[in-house]
């Protein structure tokens, strides 16, 4: 039986225009961000714009419409070269089932 308040740690690489890589903690029962780390070889300007954005993650559900909407609202004033917002939430979806 597993632990309802149990935390995955989990990564994932994926090559897109550039490389990215997800290293996600997330909570088992609620599916929900605890943290996350986004690196990888795409642009963004300006460059802080990535540490606000693993900040605005934490505590978004797991679901792909959730992760979008966040994810544009923290990216729409900044250029973002080498990935899309779609193909960032799909990434992360990707890492939260790799175990």
């Amino acid at each position: 039986m597993s632990d309802p308040d149990k935390f995955i740690t989990s990564k994932t690489v994926t090559k897109l225009e550039k490389l990215l890589k997800i290293e996600l903690k997330f909570q088992e029962n609620i599916r929900q961000i605890h943290s996350i780390k986004i690196t990888g070889d795409f642009f963004i300007h300006p460059e802080e714009t990535i540490e606000t954005l693993e900040a605005g993650l934490v505590g978004i559900k797991l679901e792909k419409e959730s992760l979008s909407n966040k994810i544009s609202s923290v990216l729409k004033d900044c250029q973002l070269y080498g990935c899309d917002v779609d193909s960032l939430a799909d990434a992360i979806m990707r890492c939260s089932v790799r175990r």
